[in-house]
């Protein structure tokens, strides 16, 4: 069983989480002198560390060297700021997640990617990382590089021990509606007599009810709870009180011990990056029959949703634009140059993340090293795939983060039991009355 929890060190990638990182600057030559040099910020040491790696190793001409530099994603705005303020170190290239795209996008501090010399067409990317680049008039601002579609991940034992089998489609039959997810969770802790839950928090529900939620967290300075929230309120607190999922934090230490639980939680709302760079390090072992891995099984789960990403914006006052596109081409596949695509490709097929762009993702998701051990043999692109055509982010808000994480507090406390539903909405809108008071929260 797992409760509570401190909170756990991890990876920061762009569309699962932040965690304290060291600053440091890496210069990347790929030629001698003679090369204008940008600046490129990444939200974490490992990204950094790939970029760099890739780089070094690309055969092609560039017309840049790149300097290189990890920057965590919740100190993002603040050193941009002093940046700007300075007039030194402006980054000419930065990361942008599906927390703050919004934010930056819609402000004059990102370059229309046309501007770099570059075009995103719906038929190259994934409709819903084109849409959440795309600012209100229109113009594309950003070019996706990670798509993170979101999937359900379950362990097989436990399946074919409660539920009489471990086959995904199977599975997948049980769990495609809400209602299914709630009655199998039921199934789940009836034969297992309460000692497996369905899942480790109610976070990991959050965003993919919500995903289809009609209506955003704000529309015209307005805070809008929609029936969908509402919902959300009710379905958690029935799931909470017949003890069906935990009260862990995500990320949190009791969160992440669950994954390597021979008996505690059956499964993860999850995504691709979750599982290479949070699940696998978590799970206990590195072969079959090592703690947790191999006993692993993906399936889309009751709703299509994203989990996270990243984007390369450039910042509209670089004197380096041409550079910034040449640096954003290479990583994104953004260009119609065969030699570039190529080594494109060859990052994504390298890392094993997912790509943004649909027509790499067409190129690779057959290929036999992404039949995975730690998911008994499943192709996770494929499966990430298939997940990402149903996903859409047209309800973005420069509010969101802001917003949810309140949201995701009292929701936790709700579900842990420390307040009631009604008591948590009418928190929860006192909250977010008070953090933006250009609101109106009724």
């Amino acid at each position: 069983m797992i409760f509570g929890g401190n909170k756990f060190p991890r990876r920061v990638i762009s569309l699962i989480l932040t965690a304290a990182m060291l600053f440091s600057a890496v210069t990347v030559l790929n030629a001698c002198g003679g090369k204008s040099r940008i600046t490129v910020w990444v939200y974490s040491e490992e990204y950094r560390a790939e970029l760099e790696d890739f780089l070094t190793s690309t055969p092609l001409d560039l017309s840049f060297e790149a300097s290189i530099r990890a920057v965590n994603s919740s100190d993002f705005a603040d050193e941009l700021q002093r940046a700007i303020d300075s007039g030194k170190d402006i980054p000419d290239v930065f990361m942008l997640s599906p927390d703050n795209i919004r934010q930056y996008i819609e402000s004059d501090l990102t370059a229309d990617v046309s501007e770099l010399g570059l075009e995103v067409t719906i038929e190259k990317y994934f409709p819903f990382v084109a849409e959440a680049a795309t600012d209100s008039h229109g113009h594309v601002r950003a070019v996706g590089w990670q798509a993170d579609p979101g999937i359900f991940m379950y362990r097989r034992s436990m399946a074919k021990a409660y539920l009489g089998t471990d086959n995904p489609d199977s599975i997948q039959s049980m769990i495609s509606s809400w209602d299914g997810f709630y009655n199998t969770a039921r199934k789940v802790s009836e034969a297992s007599e309460g000692k497996t839950r369905m899942l480790a928090g109610q976070e990991d529900m959050l965003r993919p009810f919500l995903a289809s939620d009609s209506e955003p967290w704000v529309r015209d300075g307005r805070l809008i709870f929609s029936p969908r929230k509402q919902a959300y309120v009710d379905y958690m607190t029935k799931m909470a009180g017949d003890h069906l999922i935990y009260t862990a934090e995500q990320w949190s230490e009791a969160w992440l011990k669950g994954i390597s639980d021979t008996q505690s939680v059956f499964g993860y709302f999850s995504s691709g990056i979750c599982m290479l760079y949070v699940m696998k390090k978590a799970c206990g072992g590195k072969m079959k029959g090592e703690g947790s891995y191999g006993d692993w099984a993906v399936v889309p789960g009751p709703a299509d949703y994203c989990w996270g990403g990243s984007w390369f914006a450039a910042y509209s006052g670089s004197r380096h634009k041409d550079e910034a596109g040449d640096f954003i081409s290479l990583f994104t596949g953004c260009t119609d140059d065969e030699a570039r695509l190529d080594q494109s490709v060859r990052y994504f097929r390298t890392t094993g993340e997912f790509a943004a762009s649909s027509e790499i993702v067409s190129q690779v998701r057959y290929d036999p090293q992404f039949e995975d051990s730690f998911i008994g043999g499943q192709n996770y692109y494929q499966q990430l795939s298939v997940a990402a055509k149903g996903i859409s982010m047209t309800n973005m808000t420069t509010y969101d983060s802001g917003i949810g994480g309140i949201f995701r507090t009292y929701m936790n406390q709700c579900a842990g039991g420390l307040k009631t539903p009604d008591q948590a909405v009418s928190d929860f809108r006192t909250s977010v009355r008070v953090a933006f008071p250009e609101l109106i929260v009724e």
